[in-house]
Order: C-alpha cells, then structure tokens, then sequence
C-alpha cells in the first residue's frame, strides 16, 4: 500500500489527510497555536501512527517551511 499525507498549515487551522492508495482514510484538524510547527509535527505523528512505512510528506500553507522532515512544499494544493 501507497501512503501520503498532505498538511496545510494556515494561519488559524492546521489540516491534514492520509491517503492509501489514494484514498482519504484519517483526517486532521486543529486550531494553529502560537508555533505552527508544533501543529504540523503533531498532525504528521497523528496522521502516521500505526503505519509500517513512512509515507511521503507534502506540506502547503502559512507554516510549510516550519519545518525540515517535509518531502516537498507547494505554495497551493
């Protein structure tokens, strides 16, 4: 199985998925505090929990150069 999980990091929430092969299985969602980059590690360890390999890393928004452990940044999704 295929995994990705795509974070963006605005200015007032963080977002993020999990996609398998391409399909939508977890959801993330919480307020961005004070340091987006603890929202975004916080969404990339909720999002990959439990899986057996780590799945590439997209990031977009306010916070995507926050911080380094990113497989790609994009201005826009």
């Amino acid at each position: 199985m295929t995994y990705s999980i795509g974070i963006d990091s605005g200015s007032t929430a963080t977002k993020g998925i999990l996609l398998a092969d391409g399909v939508i299985t977890r959801r993330f969602l919480v307020p961005t505090p004070f340091r987006p980059a603890t929202a975004i590690t916080e969404a990339w360890e909720t999002l990959r929990e439990g899986l057996e390999t780590t799945p590439f890393l997209t990031l977009t928004g306010y916070g995507r150069q926050l911080v380094d452990f990113a497989d790609k940044q994009v201005t826009e999704i």
